[in-house]
């Protein structure tokens, strides 16, 4: 599963039914009226015997046994963790493609080297940082021993002219705040210095009883409790000061996922804006400030002596700041089994999941076995148990589509290049079925591992929803747990694994997942610690909805309301509806461009996102629970975000 325990479980596996063989027909002597022959015996009516559920004996073949054969190699070692266009990934997509191969699955990817692997080039830009300089005055400064940096876009890529602007530690609240004359910060290169400020005696300001507060926290936490400051500032670079040298040499402990990132976009497609974040030793941060670490050591005091924000005495120094950057093109792929249906087979059901994972980190190897080798095992015996069914002559009305998707861990990467490149019209795929993170038993359900949690079925077909709470409760129930299905829920997984670029076309879609849990994205995530009974009972599950919903007589219909909701805007409401806005309420500027069907927006400092029309003067983007609603007179709209509403105004 994409980033912002153990049980052993009891398991009932059918065997298979046998159709019930009739008793031997009865005799009945019947007397008949004198003159008239008597007839001796008649047969008795007999019930037909009920029809085979030919589901149970198939789902029955996916076991502990099976999955952990298929995971023991996948999240092993060899594998190397599995990052998207790496060694691993590779090996994984081969096991993946001659697994489905071996099944007697048709590979559908037409002018492919394989037909089960649908290819597509990424890039892969990363900072080079011992190429990185950053010269003050005669000196040059060097990455890694003087500085570290995360960027996301390619503003320091050649050696660029910076004049710092110092913002003290930052911090703007009632209590204390470093913004008293409101300025703007608009591309322009600001210095701040990573800490909190403190009493004469030591103590936080800002902390409760003098305790530290977020603002003191090491690492990215600091640095995120002043998100709200900072990004509406639209600052060009945001160049970090770290207290002490002690400090400096953990930035790579404290900050090490930030500064060792990629960034993966499509060949061909925008790289993601985003910020440009510096963090320096004392002394460059000195320099850049036209002081000394000592002189750096005076002005914290002088806030402590004042116990609050004091002018600046520094006079900054044009600095030359040089980012490099790598690109590195690669080719990845999605891995896909074609399961041909019968009389329903234009109709597609989509089971998915991704067997990507994060790589190897610092020489240590991350195995991802529930995140999401559990999936993709589980991919696999759903496909073994179909394609058995079809050989012995039961196989589904639908088509089924296996669907292993790649990229997932760096922004579902896999599962929109295969929704914007379709295999099979997405006007006639049915469902998907999306399963990620399935092999654990998490700290909610301590003891009780026959659940699942289950994400979004209701959301675009009620339909969907009344027939997997059916088919739960027609084949030994799971306890389904809708906790993450809540709108409201801070995790939001609804929208953090493959099955949202599905949902985002209107496919109905149920994620499977059973939870997170102290491994997740960590090099533990190791398969000794995979529940295999429970993810062969969840496995069952998903195969008995599958088996529902390959062979009814319709496809689950979407609401009124979805199908109501296929809103395109005019050309000439569009053009209207571009600009940049601001508000009087908080201090964040939103441009707003065209797109295709929709608009395009750019909060200050933020990355843009593609807004979705709903009706007339209104549109959202659901990833991050935002709603835009226009006013029809004049040029503004209402923002509206968890509960509070702002207004904005054409600039």
């Amino acid at each position: 599963m994409r980033t912002p325990l153990h049980l052993t479980l009891a398991l009932l596996l059918a065997a298979g039914t046998v159709a019930a063989q009739s008793p031997s027909p009865g005799k009945l002597k019947v007397k008949m009226k004198p003159g008239r022959a008597e007839i001796s015996s008649v047969v008795a009516p007999v019930a037909p015997a009920a029809p085979t559920d030919w589901s149970l004996p198939y789902a029955a073949t996916i076991t502990p046994d099976g999955l952990k054969a298929d995971l023991t190699v996948l999240a092993s070692d060899a594998y190397e963790g599995r990052e998207t266009g790496k060694k691993g990934q590779k090996m994984a997509a081969d096991y993946i493609a001659k697994a489905f191969a071996a099944y007697g699955l048709t590979g559908p990817v037409q002018k492919s080297d394989n037909a089960h692997l649908q290819h597509f080039d990424m890039n892969r830009g990363s900072l080079n940082a011992a190429a990185s300089t950053a010269k003050v005055g005669s000196k040059t400064y060097r990455g890694t021993k003087d500085f570290y940096a995360f960027s996301t876009d390619d503003t320091f890529a050649a050696p660029t002219a910076v004049q710092p602007v110092f913002i003290g530690y930052a911090i703007k609240e009632d209590k204390y705040s470093d913004f008293a004359a409101a300025g703007d910060y608009t591309g322009k290169d600001v210095v701040m210095l990573l800490g909190e400020p403190t009493n004469a005696k030591g103590q936080a300001l800002l902390g409760a009883d003098g305790k530290p507060s977020p603002y003191g926290g090491p690492g990215m936490a600091g640095l995120m409790a002043r998100q709200s400051v900072i990004f509406p500032m639209k600052a060009r670079s945001v160049t970090i000061i770290l207290p002490t040298a002690e400090a400096f040499a953990k930035v790579p402990a404290h900050f090490g996922d930030a500064i060792n990132q990629e960034q993966l976009t499509f060949v061909g497609g925008k790289k993601r804006p985003g910020f440009n974040i510096i963090l320096v030793s004392p002394e460059l941060g000195a320099k850049l400030l036209g002081t000394t670490p000592a002189g750096l050591s005076n002005y914290r005091k002088a806030v402590a002596t004042a116990g609050k924000a004091v002018p600046s005495p520094f006079k900054p120094a044009t600095a030359t700041v040089q980012l490099a950057v790598k690109n590195e093109v690669f080719t990845t792929e999605n891995v896909l089994g074609y399961l041909e249906g019968s009389d329903k087979k234009d109709e597609v059901l989509v089971v998915s999941a991704h067997y990507d994972h994060l790589g190897i980190k610092d020489g240590v190897v991350y195995n991802g076995a529930d995140d999401d080798g559990s999936g993709t095992v589980s991919v696999l015996a759903l496909a073994r148990a179909f394609s058995q069914a079809k050989k012995d002559g039961h196989g589904p009305r639908r088509s089924i589509l296996f669907l292993a998707n790649t990229g997932e861990e760096e922004g579902l990467l896999g599962s929109q290049y295969y929704t914007d490149h379709p295999i099979f019209p997405l006007e006639n795929t049915v469902t998907n079925l999306n399963i990620d993170m399935v092999g654990r038993v998490d700290s909610l359900h301590q003891g009780k591992g026959d659940y699942l949690y289950l994400v979004g079925d209701d959301k675009l077909s009620s339909e969907l929803h009344t027939l997997s709470e059916a088919t739960n409760q027609q084949y030994n129930p799971l306890a389904i747990d809708y906790k993450y299905n809540d709108p409201q829920d801070p995790e939001r997984i609804y929208y953090r694994s493959d099955h949202y670029n599905f949902a985002k076309h209107n496919v109905p879609i149920i994620f499977y997942t059973s939870g997170l849990h102290p491994q997740y994205h960590q090099a533990t995530d190791d398969v000794a610690l995979i529940n295999f009974p429970a993810l062969a009972r969840r496995g069952q599950h998903i195969f008995h909805t599958a088996w529902a919903l390959a062979s009814r007589d319709a496809r689950v219909a979407l609401k009124p309301e979805i199908l109501a909701s296929a809103f395109v805007p005019a050309p000439a409401d569009l053009d209207r509806y571009v600009g940049s806005y601001g508000s009087a309420q908080i201090p964040l500027k939103i441009v707003l461009t065209r797109g295709d069907t929709g608009l395009k927006a750019q909060a200050t400092g933020q990355p843009a996102f593609t807004l979705e029309a709903v009706s007339k003067d209104v549109f959202k983007f659901d990833m991050a629970g935002v709603r835009l609603e226009f006013d029809a007179a004049k040029p503004a709209f209402v923002l509206k975000q968890g509960g509070g509403a702002f207004e904005f105004t054409k600039e």
